[in-house]
């Protein structure tokens, strides 16, 4: 097995190929415990953030606004960053040249259209089947999505097959999710009504898992994770925004004004940190167990949330808590390695 020995965060060298350089990696390396330990605290965040979306899309009775704001905000504090970061330009010139000489694709520069557009699905699927339909609907997506991105190495990644451990601990998650989503689902939908939102929820998530991967060579290009997490927030304002533009146009403002209390407006800031995170360890632990980590820290999150701030009343679920602990085991199940094999 070849070893590297560039230094950590050090760019590809000149004339390399960096969305192939790591398929020689191991697919859990040394330090993946850890990697997978950091995956779990980025998706504390996600929580959080989808409160204050919830809570700015509330006061402004727009989901696609809050999504178009709430991204606009993470790009304006990540561009304030690149302003007095010498290292985060430079990054962006050294991906800048990557693509324009061809040895990084171009097409990785559009990967937060993935993003936007999952912000979009989250904005208006969740005003048809409500948050606990779209959120089984979306893992199951990102599910499929790093099952699929890992076996077949998209974004440059190494490849891992999906072994009877990755397949195991899969479906876990699956049901972790139906599990946690079980006080929230209701019989009021009828399945005719929710089939194609939850197949667009669905494909999102798929989406999404690829947008992953394609950050994690957008990392590699440019040698650092916060220049990828800039370009992707860039491109996914831009999508959220021309929407929000074109609703505009079509059916008019709401009408309220934009809210004065600073802390709705934190959610671009979760978002930075939760993409950011991504970026950096998704070729460390792979888009499938990066997914099943994150999972697993939205759910500890959402008991910890509605346990020091419950929203409208309500008291966090039992059954929420068996969920995470099902994550949990899913990820303990996709990360071992059968005895007496070696990465592959």
């Amino acid at each position: 097995m070849s070893t590297s020995t560039a230094p950590a965060g050090a760019g590809p060298p000149a004339g390399s190929d960096p969305h192939r350089a790591d398929r020689s990696r191991p697919s859990v390396p040394g330090n993946g415990a850890l990697a997978v330990l950091a995956a779990v605290a980025a998706g504390l965040v996600v929580p959080v953030q989808a409160r204050l979306n919830g809570e700015l899309s509330h006061r402004l009775h727009d989901g696609i606004a809050a999504a178009a704001i709430s991204f606009s905000g993470g790009l304006v504090l990540l561009s304030v960053v690149a302003l007095f970061s010498r290292g985060m330009r430079g990054a962006l010139r050294c991906l800048a040249d990557a693509a324009r000489d061809g040895r990084f694709p171009r097409r990785y520069l559009l990967a937060g259209v993935l993003g936007g557009t999952f912000a979009l699905a989250q904005s208006t699927v969740t005003l048809v089947t409500g948050i606990a339909v779209f959120t089984v609907s979306a893992i199951a997506g990102q599910t499929i999505g790093g099952l699929v991105v890992d076996s077949r190495g998209i974004g440059g990644g190494p490849r891992r097959r999906p072994g009877a451990a990755r397949l195991t601990g899969a479906a876990v998650v699956l049901a972790a999710a139906v599990v946690s989503a079980l006080p929230r689902l209701t019989g009021s939908l009828t399945p005719a009504s929710i089939i194609l939102p939850a197949v667009v929820t669905v494909a999102a998530g798929f989406l999404l898992g690829v947008q992953q991967a394609l950050n994690g060579a957008t990392t590699a290009a440019s040698g650092s994770p916060l220049a990828a997490t800039w370009l992707s927030f860039l491109v996914g304002a831009v999508v959220l925004v021309t929407a929000w533009g074109v609703k505009t146009l079509v059916k008019g403002t709401a009408g309220y004004a934009l809210p004065t209390s600073l802390w709705v407006y934190l959610g671009g800031l979760c978002g930075v940190v939760f993409i950011g995170a991504s970026a950096f360890l998704v070729r460390r632990i792979g888009v499938l167990l990066l997914t099943m980590a994150s999972i697993a820290g939205q759910l500890v999150g959402s008991v910890t949330l509605d346990l020091l701030a419950p929203s409208d009343g309500q008291s966090p679920s039992v059954l929420t808590g068996i969920g995470a602990l099902l994550t949990f085991s899913a990820v303990w199940i996709a990360s071992r390695r059968p005895r007496g094999t070696g990465p592959h």
